[in-house]
């Protein structure tokens, strides 16, 4: 190989220094939320996702034409879902918001709204086959029926995205003052609804059903999602909601195991050409995933450091090869230099989310993060332990960002960076359980183990230890929640507590399910409450 040709790694065009993903390559990575977004079949979406989770890349994805060489349909062309939802007649377009920035009344801020949106329903196809058309109200549902009777089998969705900066227009409006819209987001979406705009959309969704609409927004720090939106209007009321969580274990993977012939045969020819084979061998797609985990913003990080770190590494050795640990060691300090901002906003936002929520939201988030310690990204959440987080954290974890959460799919745990950054800042910050609510277990020849509980955990052993030989499910019913409740619930915390006790004391049983209701306490002397 010739020195000039070993100097050209360094000028190799980085091909994961997308801004975001997807967007790089042609595996976006986004491979499964397009799928559930096809098959959805909803005409009203408002696509909610935390920062840097990927919400604005994935509407830009979404964006590609269907005559460009790669698109996302190619990415999910199995057949059976092309030939189902037609996806080469299936459109998605932007509505360009800066174009609003001008508008001085509502008046205004509608009519270039409806421009916008009659624009964005243009491209689609060449200006040639378009009837000539006003761009107006009148012009868009023209427009939207020539579409019905010349296409019929094509849908059309209009986006919008990055509502926020519509927040800075000079626009007195008496209606908005001292109304719930506190943040730039919700006083854009104020906006929108004041002036008529989410009105009409709602309207054309109703009248045509090849017509969608896809609002996408940054989703707040919240508990549970009926907390997501403070300025709701009866209109907006009418879209359903789908949360953009991180990658799924699969894409995040196929993300990694990219070729060179996936981002372009002229970066893969100069890629072969400087004697390249395969951008991260098998060992280096493993031990990324371990690092970053599913998390778009982190992997895409640790993606295009790496690939820098091995063009160096390719010009000092002359030859692509698999990065020492000792550069691994140095690439990961570097890594987390870069995501030092995210990784502080992610802790803010689960903080706020998690001081919203519940006791046991609180205690058991704490308890979760320190369990990351024996565990990596490859490794499933046992369902026992994911289920009994509750409804609340386990819908914080997955808006957040920081597990990937669907019905009957496994769940894994985060990469090791966002894992470590957690582990570091729980350990700082004093759990809200700490407020009391504390057991110790202390076994024979067997060193102390202080265990968080819940309050509610807390008061059924404090129950127990009051009446250790019989206890009835009405006293602890009493003792732990005050009334009496739905057996259903109490057998199930009686059940959760029970492993939880068991788990920390070799498998020992320290409660004990009798016939007829009855509970007791085992080796009481082994437990101190505090």
């Amino acid at each position: 190989m010739l020195m000039s040709d070993v100097h050209s790694w360094r000028t190799l065009f980085n091909p994961f220094s997308s801004g975001d993903m997807p967007g790089t390559g042609r595996v976006s990575g986004r491979s499964t939320d397009i799928r559930n977004l096809i098959a959805n079949q909803q005409s009203a979406i408002i696509l909610s996702g935390s920062p840097r989770v990927g919400k604005t890349a994935f509407v830009r994805y979404l964006k590609g034409v269907s005559s460009v060489a790669w698109s996302w349909r190619d990415e999910v062309s199995l057949h059976d879902l092309r030939e189902q939802f037609a996806l080469d007649q299936l459109y998605f377009t932007q509505i360009d918001l800066t174009t609003l920035e001008n508008a001085q009344t509502a008046q205004e801020l509608l009519s270039a709204f409806v421009t916008e949106c009659k624009r964005s329903l243009d491209t689609p196809y060449a200006a040639a086959k378009l009837p000539s058309l006003s761009h107006d109200i009148k012009g868009l549902r023209s427009l939207l029926r020539y579409y019905t009777r010349e296409f019929p089998e094509a849908r059309y969705f209009v986006m919008l995205d990055a509502v926020e900066r519509l927040a800075r227009l000079d626009m007195a409006i008496p209606e908005l003052e001292g109304s719930l819209a506190q943040t730039p987001q919700e006083r854009g979406i104020a906006l929108l609804n004041h002036c008529g705009a989410i009105r009409v959309l709602v309207d054309l969704i109703d009248e045509f059903t090849n017509f969608g609409v896809i609002f996408s927004i940054q989703s707040l720090a919240r508990p549970k999602l009926v907390d997501q939106f403070v300025h709701v209007s009866a209109d907006l009321a009418r879209f359903t909601t789908i949360v953009l969580q991180c990658l799924t274990h699969t894409d995040a993977q196929a993300f990694l195991g990219q070729s060179p012939e996936d981002f372009g045969e002229a970066w893969a020819q100069a890629f072969y050409r400087l004697g390249g084979q395969e951008i991260f061998t098998p060992g280096e797609q493993q031990w990324l995933y371990e690092q970053a985990g599913s998390h778009p913003y982190i992997l895409l990080q640790y993606c295009y450091h790496t690939f820098h770190f091995k063009q160096l590494y390719a010009t000092q050795s002359q030859q692509w090869l698999e990065l020492p640990i000792e550069g691994r060691q140095q690439l990961s300090e570097q890594v987390n230099s870069a995501v030092t901002t995210f990784l502080t906003l992610h802790w803010k936002r689960l903080l706020e989310a998690i001081e919203k929520g519940n006791s046991e939201t609180k205690a058991h988030f704490f308890e979760f993060v320190r369990v990351f310690e024996a565990h990596n990204a490859d490794e499933e959440i046992a369902p026992e332990l994911w289920n009994n987080l509750g409804a609340e954290l386990r819908y914080i974890l997955s808006n957040e960002g920081v597990i990937r959460y669907e019905p009957f799919q496994p769940v894994y745990y985060p990469g090791a960076i966002l894992c470590q950054y957690l582990l570091e800042k729980a350990r700082m910050q004093t759990p809200p359980s700490s407020r009391g609510f504390w057991l110790t277990i202390t076994r024979p020849s067997k060193a102390p183990e202080r265990l968080s509980l819940s309050e509610l955990e807390y008061h059924l052993i404090k129950t127990l230890r009051q009446h250790p030989v019989r206890c009835s499910e009405e006293e602890l019913m009493q003792g732990a929640w005050g009334k009496l409740i739905e057996r259903s619930t109490f057998t199930q915390r009686m059940h959760h507590l029970r492993k939880k006790l068991k788990d920390h004391s070799d498998n020992v049983e320290l409660i004990s399910n009798h016939y007829g209701g009855l509970y007791s306490l085992n080796h009481a002397d082994w437990l101190h409450l505090e």
